[in-house]
């Protein structure tokens, strides 16, 4: 009877215990993240560089004279074909008014030889002027065409040294500067003002002997302003120098494929180019510090791998071998591949198997 009661006893306390002990489920843990192939990095160096227009010409007079008006100043926007400045075209209207009075004189002579020879001709073919007298006639028809066309050839010169006494803006632009003043005098070729492009600007930059080689024309580039602290700005390589003479350091030219009304030329920036090294060193793969653990058994991340279940992910422990430690995080020289999804933060509550949730991805 004892032992009936004793074997009672212990059935309803394990029964007690059994309908106690309820399993609860573990709370999946959100988590930050970030693609493996997305933190895959460049090679890159920075240099200070100054914009320019790629577009600029010094406006000069194809003439010489006195300057009568310079209607432009300094950072004045204009349009193609506007005046930019004016000599004084005394002289040279004087000049081409007598090329205009030559030209009628010419024109003149011309239909009174004309009108004489034409009717010497007509004599001559009736025999009622000898041969000598018609050659003289057209001879002398031939001799005023010939002074008609001079003179117009020396008209057409004096409207053009007219013309050149008047300078206008080649394209589309802005004054960068004025060398010449009113009621000065200047020559021929003298640069009178500085012009340039508004809208194809270019920045010049230099770089080192030892990195020279590693750029080439046709990569990208990034270019940041002070001026600008919020924006970036994209751009070509055009142009690599071969180097100047005692100079160790060579002019890069970066075209900028996209630039803003608020730039303009002469402003400082930093110029960013990649370098064209090995592979390995302009494919890196670098992740977030906190994403890297440390254990006996050496360093290891965690990876979000996809569960059966929809928006659920599963933490998987990965061995991975450290390069550099870098600005941005630690490289992974190995055990990580590219699109996978490395968690960037809590390790210390991760295990391996855990189901996580995805937030946003870290930048």
């Amino acid at each position: 009877m004892k032992t009936k009661i004793q074997l009672f006893v212990l059935g309803t306390l394990l029964l007690a215990g059994c309908g106690g002990k309820e399993e609860k489920e573990e709370a999946i843990r959100p988590v930050f993240y970030q693609e493996v192939g997305k933190s895959i990095t460049q090679n890159v160096r920075s240099f200070s560089g100054v914009t320019q227009s790629a577009t600029e010409a010094k406006l000069s007079f194809k003439v010489g004279g006195l300057i009568e008006n310079v209607p432009v100043d300094m950072g004045d926007t204009v349009k193609r074909g506007v005046v930019i400045a004016r000599l004084d075209d005394t002289d040279y209207r004087i000049n081409y008014n007598k090329a205009e009075a030559s030209l009628k004189n010419a024109e003149a002579q011309l239909a009174a030889a004309k009108s004489a020879f034409l009717r010497v001709e007509n004599l001559y073919v009736n025999n009622n002027v000898s041969l000598s007298e018609y050659e003289k006639a057209k001879t002398q028809f031939e001799s005023a065409e010939t002074m008609v066309k001079t003179a117009r050839s020396q008209l057409d010169a004096a409207q053009n040294q007219l013309d050149y006494t008047v300078l206008r803006a080649p394209f589309n632009g802005v004054v960068s500067s004025v060398m010449a003043k009113e009621n000065e005098m200047t020559g021929a070729g003298h640069p009178v003002v500085i012009f340039a492009s508004m809208n194809n600007l270019e920045v010049k930059t230099a770089v080192p002997e030892n990195i020279i080689g590693q750029i080439s024309r046709g990569q990208e580039a990034t270019v940041r302003f002070s001026a600008f602290p919020e924006k970036t700005f994209r751009g070509i390589i055009t142009e690599v120098s071969p180097g100047i003479p005692n100079a160790s350091a060579y002019p890069v030219i970066v075209r900028l494929v996209e630039t803003s009304s608020r730039l303009f030329p002469g402003m400082t920036g930093t110029v960013e180019l990649p370098l064209n090294g090995d592979s390995l060193s302009q494919n890196r793969i670098v992740v977030a510090t906190d994403a890297v653990g440390h254990d006996q058994t050496g360093d290891f991340v965690y990876v979000a791998v996809k569960s059966k279940e929809s928006d659920l992910y599963v933490a998987e422990k990965r061995k991975v071998t450290l390069g550099e430690l870098r600005a941005g995080g630690y490289e992974i020289a190995g055990g990580l591949n590219r699109e996978e999804r490395v968690i960037t933060a809590g390790l210390s509550f991760l295990y391996d198997g855990r189901k996580v949730k995805l937030l946003a991805e870290e930048n």
